[in-house]
């Protein structure tokens, strides 16, 4: 059975452009800090290069009469097509996910979309200039330069790109019967722009990356508590702040899991502090198992008291998370011969479910989680209490039941 020219055509670019990309999760983390990183540069760019090109295609007077002069009359209709059908649209649909929340999810696609787009339009635009004696040669290598530098796309996909307009315009060249000498100088011209275009963004982004990576041992050492291994509180803090926003764009809920240890100072005071230690260490291993997706976090919060931050996690996904919590700690079955509640090391979780707004804050979701791990201690530890409707009547700095956090141990 004969592949699709698609398939056939993504094997032949990966066999010639040398692989950029990291293993997953990595990679998936990659791309949304890139996205977020080339927002600027690209609506920016989108404003110059656009805006021009717009005024070219839209303009009247000298711009109006220069159309006419180029294309003649007997095409105007295709050009109309293209101007309004194609570029137009393109423009403003670019344009659109660069200043609204779309960006991070449809950022990528739009790109792959739009730029091809414009790219076989200016190809249909040569071929119809020809037989008046212009032609768009000149113009071309930018257009195959431009998936490289103006989208903010991947070093693959803007190798797709650019390979797909110097092929358009070979292909679309013979097609249209337009041979000799120039047209063969011509294609040569943009397939090295091609080439150097390809070399260049090779090195821009494996530079990209390195930095990136550089960036991230370092940021995961400093975040990271030097006893457990986990996030530290002031990754969680910084955390909560990015998260928090990003749930009010999208509209999603969050989750917050605060897991204090059940009579923890008893364990110290029968087993020593360094056995204590270990306890945290080992405690602190379970919790990765509820922070799997990307933006996730388990971080130790203080003390004995760690915090698990979920995001896009409603009530019914909370409690299966506490339950599995639960499960593995029980499975671990580590000694504490002084607790009144079990032989074994136990905690209780303090859960919060809010989708986050704009009249409320990240602190009132804390003392959200803070006031339902009080309730889970008061009603004999070892358990887990959810709270999300009370999120309405908090009334975030003051506590329903004033208390000390030590007291809850």
């Amino acid at each position: 059975m004969t592949r699709p020219f698609a398939a056939r055509f993504s094997d032949l670019v990966a066999r010639l452009v040398p692989r950029l990309s990291f293993d997953e999760p990595l990679e998936t983390e990659f791309r949304r800090w890139h996205a977020e990183h080339t927002r600027s540069r690209v609506r920016n760019a989108m404003w110059l290069a656009m805006g021009n090109m717009l005024v070219v295609m839209l303009a009247g007077g000298p711009f109006r009469e220069m159309r006419d002069a180029i294309f003649g009359p007997e095409n105007q209709l295709i050009v109309d097509v293209l101007r309004f059908g194609f570029i137009v649209p393109s423009c403003i649909a670019m344009l659109l996910v660069s200043y609204t929340n779309l960006y991070r999810r449809w950022s990528s696609l739009t790109a792959q979309i739009v730029a091809p787009v414009h790219a076989l339009s200016f190809v249909v635009m040569d071929i119809l200039m020809q037989p008046r004696g212009y032609s768009l040669s000149s113009w071309l290598p930018l257009v195959v330069l431009a998936p490289y530098f103006l989208f903010g796309m991947l070093h693959a996909q803007a190798v797709r790109t650019s390979l797909l307009v110097v092929l358009a315009y070979a292909v679309g060249g013979a097609l249209a019967g337009i041979t000799g000498p120039q047209r063969v100088f011509d294609t040569f011209v943009i397939a090295f722009a091609c080439a150097i275009g390809g070399a260049i963004h090779f090195s821009f982004q494996r530079g990209i990356r390195r930095n990136y990576v550089s960036k991230q041992v370092l940021s995961e050492s400093a975040n990271r508590d030097s006893l457990t291994g986990i996030h530290n509180r002031r990754m969680f803090d910084d955390h909560m702040q990015r998260l928090w926003q990003q749930a009010m764009r999208e509209r999603v809920p969050l989750a917050l899991l605060l897991v204090d240890l059940d009579h923890f100072k008893a364990f110290n005071d029968r087993r020593g502090h360094q056995a204590g230690d270990a306890c945290l260490a080992k405690v602190a291993s379970v919790l990765p198992v509820a922070a799997r997706r990307p933006f996730d976090l388990a971080a130790r919060y203080g003390g004995e008291e760690f915090a698990v931050l979920l995001y896009d996690a409603p009530r019914d996904r909370v409690e299966e998370i506490c339950r599995q919590l639960h499960a593995t700690l029980q499975k671990a079955a580590l000694e504490h011969p002084a607790s009144p509640v079990s032989q074994h090391v136990t905690f209780s979780i303090g859960a919060a479910c809010v989708e986050p707004n704009l009249g409320r804050h990240p602190e009132g979701f804390i003392q959200l989680a803070d006031e339902a791990l009080y309730a889970a201690k008061e009603r004999g530890r070892n358990r887990t209490v959810i709270m999300d409707r009370e999120y309405e009547t908090l009334t975030t700095g003051a506590f329903r039941v004033p208390r000390a956090r030590g007291e809850a141990a």
